[in-house]
């Protein structure tokens, strides 16, 4: 009898190692799943608009300077003098003195088959001043040339040009300007618009010029700044009441608020906490520069819950043929390990329920719906099996406060370790009391009633 029963044991190991394989297949599924929902964010990037990123006003002075080479050369034997003009062409950048930014952001849903996109509208109003020295600065000739400035021109970075509703154009020094199409800007994957902007006489002093003006701008799923200013300002509201803040900087957490109403956000960034000044003349990429921004984050994420459910889904195994084992010694009955089998099978099939109902019902209702007619199911199969509606009945209350300790799990991400551990100490030590007083070695005997132990 111990050798079958050891026998019992490996069998009902294989079997779980096997049942790897169909939750393994339910895993990848969900897996499937949340890639072809991120294709759909894709495919409707491609056909309206993606996720924005906002940098500017940035204000850029070109600049030539001019001077004369003198080449040595010969010619028929004696030496020749050349002079050759030669011609370097250079930028100036000026960011903005002080830099406020103001967005309302209204937020819609769009639909492809089974999968939604969170897109949003910005109303923003860009307001600041930009100060220049005298001159420019008197940039320094690097060839001891004579060096002549061009027309400057005021550049703003959107990540998706598409996304842009309205763009009246730019009040600057107290002129109206229009945009113009490009940002004009020698950086990669800088798509935008400018303004050319009227030039200041050749020789003057320090200036401070105040500029303003609105967008409005469509995009989804997030939304990013580049802090542009030497001191910047964003305040941020919106209905949405799940907002995910990120990037180098975060909002200041005394004046956040995110509640039923929605969120309210502001960010204070100083130039000397960012890299954009420095990285104006050494990057040639818009990558390259501090942000931070928002995500419009959906409440509960389907496919990333049913993702860790199913990571569950050995141990769901496991705890199961113990419990059915526990009962099989204690009332010396004899299961069929094809009985096992199916138990397993219908444990696999709640990870598949629950993704497939999660899709067209709330989260909460699906779990519900799946755990319901798992419990059902394996209860009722296993009153048969343990031969007694009773036993049926106690080893599917059991599986269902099993269902509800995984759902506790899902919903309390942070403290799952802490929870997922107090819960298999209490199973262990349930266990360990049920059968405090079983003789294993009596279960050699054939024909032992180990009903009495517990």
């Amino acid at each position: 009898m111990q050798k079958k029963l050891w026998q019992k044991i490996c069998i009902m190991f294989g079997l779980t190692l096997v049942l790897l394989i169909p939750i393994g297949m339910i895993k990848n599924l969900v897996v499937e799943r949340a890639d072809r929902q991120q294709q759909t964010v894709s495919d409707i990037a491609a056909s309206s608009a993606g996720p924005q990123q906002l940098f500017g006003p940035l204000l850029t002075v070109p600049y030539t300077e001019r001077w004369t080479e003198i080449i040595e050369t010969k010619q028929d034997g004696q030496p020749t003098r050349e002079q050759i003009e030669r011609i370097d062409n250079r930028l100036l950048y000026f960011l903005p003195e002080h830099l406020n930014i103001v967005g309302e952001l209204a937020t819609e849903t769009k639909q492809r088959g089974l999968f939604k996109v969170r897109s949003y509208v910005l109303n923003v109003s860009i307001k600041g001043d930009m100060k220049l020295p005298g001159g420019y600065g008197n940039p320094k000739p690097l060839h001891n040339g004579q060096i002549s400035f061009g027309t400057p021109y005021a550049s703003v970075v959107l990540a998706d040009m598409r996304g842009v509703l309205e763009a009246p154009g730019v009040e600057w020094g107290g002129k109206q300007y229009a945009f113009e199409q490009g940002a004009e800007l020698p950086l990669h994957q800088a798509n935008g618009m400018h303004v050319t902007l009227d030039a200041p006489p050749i020789e003057f002093g320090p200036i401070s010029i105040p500029f303003a003006f609105t967008l409005k701008i469509r995009g989804i799923e997030s939304l990013d700044f580049i802090p542009a200013g030497k001191q910047t300002r964003v305040e941020l509201s919106s209905a949405w009441q799940h907002p995910s803040f990120y990037g180098r900087f975060l909002p200041d957490p005394q004046t956040q608020q995110v509640g039923e109403s929605g969120f309210h956000a502001l960010w204070s960034v100083d130039a000397l906490a960012s890299n954009v000044a420095e990285s104006l003349y050494k990057c040639q990429a818009i990558s390259c520069y501090d942000s931070f921004g928002i995500r419009l984050m959906e409440p509960i994420n389907v496919y990333s819950l049913s993702d860790r459910a199913s990571k569950y889904g050995f141990l769901f195994v496991c705890l199961t043929f113990a419990a059915i084992f526990l009962f099989e010694i204690l009332k010396n009955l004899a299961i069929h390990p094809a009985q096992y089998a199916l138990v397993g099978l219908a444990l696999a099939m709640f990870f598949l329920l629950l993704l497939s109902l999660s899709e067209h019902l709330d989260f909460v209702l699906a779990y519900l719906i799946a755990s319901a007619a798992c419990v059902a199911l394996i209860g009722f199969y296993l009153s048969a099996v343990l031969r007694s509606v009773k036993r049926g009945i106690t080893a599917g209350a059991l599986l269902g406060g099993l269902f509800g300790s995984l759902y506790g799990l899902l919903e309390s991400e942070d403290n799952a370790l802490m929870l997922g551990s107090l819960l298999m100490f209490a199973l262990l030590a349930l266990a360990m009391v049920t059968t405090r007083r079983l003789d294993w070695y009596g279960l050699s005997q054939s024909g032992a009633d180990n009903s009495a132990i517990i």
